[in-house]
Formats: structure tokens, sequence, C-alpha cells
């Protein structure tokens, strides 16, 4: 498990991401979707979802606006691994293991985040576009992130020591 495992986890989340999100329809768009209006303040996630089937268009906007949110938070909680120290990513093992935990715990989390905007657009042809936007607080990422890293440290101590 190298950087490659890595790469492959975070261009599948941004593929994951960008699949449910189709180019801008002219002036559809809700005013607040795509913007980041506190970044210092929220993790941000946002998706989009269009079916017949209002419900499951509102289920593939939230699983978008989720698998966004994920991707930004992992990468989060690795910068500040990374800016710690704390985890050495150079080894293939510590590596492979650090992003199993991170992957793992970021998709628990932002299961657990309600959505905070959701806009319903009905389309000539009959079916919905769903808009949703998720966000979560940066100081409870910064604490379940803080959580991540402990973990993970009693974890190499167990499985080295």
């Amino acid at each position: 498990m190298t950087k490659l495992k890595l790469l492959s986890a975070i261009l599948f989340a941004a593929v994951v991401g960008l699949a449910g999100c189709s180019s801008k329809p002219d002036n559809e768009w809700p005013s607040w979707f795509d913007v980041q209006a506190e970044p210092e303040a929220y993790f941000y996630g946002f998706g989009e979802g269009v079916s017949r089937d209002s419900n499951l268009a509102a289920r593939q906007a939230r699983l978008n606006a989720q698998a966004q949110l994920a991707e930004s938070f992992a990468i989060y909680v690795e910068s500040e691994a990374r800016q710690a120290g704390q985890i050495n990513l150079g080894d293939p093992e510590t590596s492979g293991t650090f992003i199993d935990a991170v992957q793992a715990r970021v998709q628990e989390t932002v299961q657990a985040v309600e959505t905070d905007r959701v806009e319903r657009v009905r389309l000539p042809d009959g079916s919905t576009r769903v808009y949703v936007r998720m966000r979560m607080p940066r100081n409870q990422g910064a604490r379940t992130g803080r959580e991540i890293l402990d973990e993970f440290d009693a974890r190499m101590r167990e499985t080295r020591g």
C-alpha cells in the first residue's frame, strides 16, 4: 500500500464527487450552490442529482455532497498528520493503514452531517434536479481529526511494540 493507493483513493472520491455534477445549467443553480461562504468555519460538500423520482434525485445529491465533503475532510486530516510529523506516510505499511483508518472514520463522520441547504427544481421533461449543500463545522472536523490521529497512534503502538 503506497502513494498509489492514496492517489487511487483521492481519484475515486473526486470521480464520485464529479459523477453527480453536470455542467451548470443556464441560471438554474441556486445562488448558494458551489459557494463556500465561510471556508474558515466549515468544510463544505455540494452535490446534485437528477431523476424522474424526486426522492432518488435527493438521495443522489446527498451522496454526491457527502463524497465531496469526505474528500475535503480526508485531505485536511492527512495534511494535519503531515504537518505534525506524527505519521510517517513515506512508509508503505504505515501509509496504507493510515489511509484505511482515515477513510473509514471520514465516511462515518460525513454520514452523520446534516444537509444544510436543499433546493428542488422541476425540469421541463418532468424530472427533478436537486441541489444539496452540506457543511461541517471546522471545529468538529478538528476534534474528529485529532481523534483519528490519536486512534491511529494507539493502533501503531499496539502493532509495533
